[in-house]
């Protein structure tokens, strides 16, 4: 059995309980299991949701804003995060244990961190710990209840940090996809302007998760047969534990490559 956990900070004197939580999950997502509740310890509720197991833990101190600084800084969906936390009294661990894949535990915390924030004004939003992003709540309810039905939220579950690093180049990488099982993406030298390299590696991203780890070690990746971006598993050159894919822009491997979006 693996575990996902995400945090919710929480604002002074909020108030939340497991009934409404439940009833929020049944109702949006009347497909899945009717969560029951199961006995908990102090400060936590606890329920199932099928073979799967829930527990929100209330933690009576804010996260800590070590955790936070970096996360505020860059949140571009959540562009006045500081200001939103710097106050926040409390905190929730949301933890799902499953012995389901990645990808789907990942869908239950989701459904059920959306319900905690639809059924908890004092709840701003929520820190997806595995890509030390912040997401605020009517931003991260949207794409439970609109995207995540149709496919992976990968806006919510994965960072893709991208920025300039020179005249025309461009650098980034994406911080996620390690806890939804695959290697993380990077490069240090695109020509793309940044909202094209996170386009890029968005769609990189999508392709693995819906197709599996099918970009191998020296294949090429591109739009058509005439772009032509290898893909290097190497150590990462941003901090990432194991080796990354690395896109490198520029001649073509040798190897039979992979394109389309």
């Amino acid at each position: 059995m693996s575990i996902s956990i995400a945090f919710i900070p929480l604002a002074p004197k909020a108030k939340l309980s497991s009934a409404p939580i439940r009833a929020d999950f049944a109702s949006k997502w009347p497909t899945l299991p009717t969560p029951e509740p199961v006995k908990a310890e102090k400060d936590q509720m606890a329920f199932r949701v099928g073979t799967n197991d829930v527990i929100i833990a209330f933690m009576r101190a804010p996260i800590p804003w070590s955790d936070l600084e970096g996360p505020c800084e860059t949140s571009w969906l959540w562009p006045d995060a500081e200001a939103a936390l710097r106050d926040h009294a409390g905190h929730l661990i949301v933890t799902v244990m499953s012995q389901d894949g990645p990808v789907e535990q990942s869908g239950l915390l989701t459904r059920i961190c959306a319900s905690i924030l639809a059924t908890c004004e004092q709840a701003p939003g929520v820190f997806w710990s595995n890509a030390s992003l912040l997401v605020p709540s009517n931003v991260f309810q949207d794409f439970a209840r609109d995207i995540l039905p149709e496919g992976p939220p990968l806006y919510i579950w994965v960072d893709f940090r991208v920025g300039p690093t020179g005249k025309d180049k461009t650098s980034g990488f994406t911080t996620g996809m390690a806890a939804l099982g695959h290697m993380e993406f990077e490069t240090e030298n695109s020509p793309e302007p940044p909202g094209e390299l996170r386009e890029r590696l968005f769609d990189l991203a999508n392709y693995v998760l819906e197709n599996g780890p099918v970009i191998k070690d020296g294949d090429t990746v591109g739009e058509d047969a005439n772009e032509r971006i290898r893909v290097v598993y190497a150590k990462s050159a941003f901090g990432h534990k194991g080796k990354a894919m690395r896109l490198e822009y520029g001649s073509a491997g040798s190897r039979k490559g992979w394109f389309g979006r």
